[in-house]
């Protein structure tokens, strides 16, 4: 053992070498290790004595020796793995692994008829010379090595270079190589490159990524990203996906991830947990590919955010669960849907779920009428800020004009901010639901939010018309998409005294 080796403690964490030698004060020999996902109790200094330096705060331990594992080699991997009488077991120094395939064919899955290896979590500590074994793996297209035990890159580039030559897919997560190293070519034929969690930078990255220069898909993930370099970009021009989720260091969409923008194959991004606050486009065109776009769980805040995605032509998929935009409030939460969806003309998707035609048409409408006053008032930047609203007023017609004074046609009065309202269903079973809804809901939002109450009997295919019941005898279509909810039921009549329900029915058109 010696400083800079990756180790298991307990079998179980996976930590590096940082000390060995005494500790002031406690018999014995210790080892000093920095943990790498978990935290220690110190950073290498131990009652104020320095011993070693952590990267991370926190994260260095002393341990006794006896605690310590070292992962296993490629071949013990792969016997461990993929030969069934041994898969469970340690292996035996009595076996010849050379041969296994041929002699120990009743043991063992055929390697040499393989596309894909995947020794995730068998914790890889080097990879040893058994060339009998690579003779029967050179027509996998897929090498998962997650979670291995691997000290520098220099052991992998020797591996690539001459026993995998078909390699499409190479996932390295979970580690905490050093690129010590370049390799002496690149690996034309790898397209997909899985770097989660190997704790290291764009400057890094930069160094790995220039050897696959034919990559389509990369997942940087849980990293410590805090910049994306143009350099970075031009290395890889025929990206599609690229995932760069939980790194919250990253922070900036400018100019970060506006450099992305530049890659015009990119079709999707995924940027959940990485502590981007505000998204704002330069003066020019970016990302003209880019599909699907995943930022949950950052700290969007305002729908000046949304209209900048509005640029993007060919966005059609967006998840931004758990944003300060979207709360956690269901009615809040709907609300904010709306004006996201209105705002994206193109999005047929939001947050991994179908937008249905109504849906939209409500959204629309409800975001037409929710800011017309500013748009009758004519301010300043209106327009700009809401780049969408002619184009939905050519679609859907003017919206109506506000009135200031709060008069309905049922008379003036206060308007309640929820309405308890019965919507009854007009089938053969006259089903009944009871709900509370903002009383400045429009029509047309009325009409998507009946039927996820009545889903299997208001399909998308059905049309329908609702009504305000105003006694056993007498009901009003509901017929303007424009107008609220309170326009029709008011606060003041007669269905609303003594705290009862308004009555709202659904009936569907043949």
């Amino acid at each position: 053992m010696k400083i800079g080796d990756q180790i298991l403690v307990d079998g179980k964490s996976p930590a590096t070498v940082r000390y060995i030698g005494p500790v002031d004060g406690h018999p014995g020999q210790w080892i000093g290790i920095e943990w790498w996902n978990q935290e220690g109790k110190h950073n290498g200094t131990f009652n104020g004595k320095f011993y070693f330096q952590t990267t991370h705060p926190m994260t260095g331990s002393f341990i006794r020796q006896e605690r310590i594992q070292f992962g296993h080699s490629f071949t013990q991997a792969i016997c461990r793995q993929y030969v069934k009488s041994f898969s469970n077991e340690d292996i035996r120094a009595d076996i010849n692994y050379s041969l296994f395939g041929k002699q120990y064919s009743d043991y063992v899955i055929d390697l040499a008829s393989m596309l894909r290896i995947d020794l995730s979590s068998q914790w890889v500590n080097a990879f040893d010379d058994n060339d009998d074994i690579y003779a029967n793996l050179r027509q996998i297209k897929e090498l998962n090595i997650r979670q291995n035990l691997l000290t520098n890159w220099s052991e992998l580039w020797s591996r690539l270079e001459n026993h995998f030559p078909h390699l499409e897919i190479l996932n390295v997560s979970n580690c905490r190589m050093i690129f010590d190293q370049s390799p002496t070519k690149e690996y034309l034929h790898i397209n997909q490159l899985v770097l989660i969690d190997i704790d290291n930078d764009c400057d890094i990255f930069e160094n790995i990524c220039k050897y696959f220069p034919n990559l389509t898909t990369i997942h940087l993930d849980l990293n410590r990203l805090s910049f994306i370099s143009e350099t970075f970009v031009s290395q890889l021009p025929n990206l599609t996906t690229v995932s760069l989720s939980d790194n919250p260091t990253l922070k900036s969409w400018d100019p970060f991830i506006n450099r992305l923008g530049k890659l015009k194959h990119l079709v999707e991004l995924i940027l959940n947990n990485c502590a981007i606050g505000e998204i704002q486009f330069p003066n020019e065109e970016l990302f003209p590919s880019l599909k699907y776009l995943y930022m949950s769980d950052n700290h969007i805040s305002s729908f000046s955010s949304i209209n900048e995605l509005s640029r993007l032509p060919a966005l059609i998929s967006l998840s931004i669960l758990r944003n300060p935009i979207y709360p956690s409030n269901p009615i809040e939460c709907e609300t904010a849907k709306q004006m996201i969806i209105a705002r994206l003309p193109c999005l047929t998707h939001f947050n991994r779920v179908l937008i249905t035609r109504d849906e939209r048409r409500g959204a629309e409408i409800d975001y037409l009428q929710r800011y017309a006053q500013e748009y009758f008032d004519q301010k300043l930047d209106f327009i700009h800020e809401h780049r969408q609203y002619r184009k939905l007023i050519d679609k859907h017609g003017e919206p109506l004009k506000p009135n200031t004074s709060e008069t309905s046609k049922k008379g003036l009065c206060i308007r309640p901010n929820l309405l308890q309202v019965i919507f009854e269903l007009g089938d053969e079973n006259e089903r009944k639901i009871e709900k509370k809804i903002p009383s400045s809901m429009t029509i047309a939002k009325l009409k998507t939010f009946v039927r996820k109450l009545f889903p299997s009997q208001l399909t998308n295919d059905i049309q329908l018309n609702l009504f305000i019941v105003i006694d056993s005898k007498h009901k009003e279509l509901m017929s303007n998409d424009y107008q609220d909810v309170h326009f029709y039921v008011g606060s003041c009549v007669t269905a609303q005294t003594n705290d009862r329900p308004s009555i709202i029915r659904i009936e569907t058109v043949s």
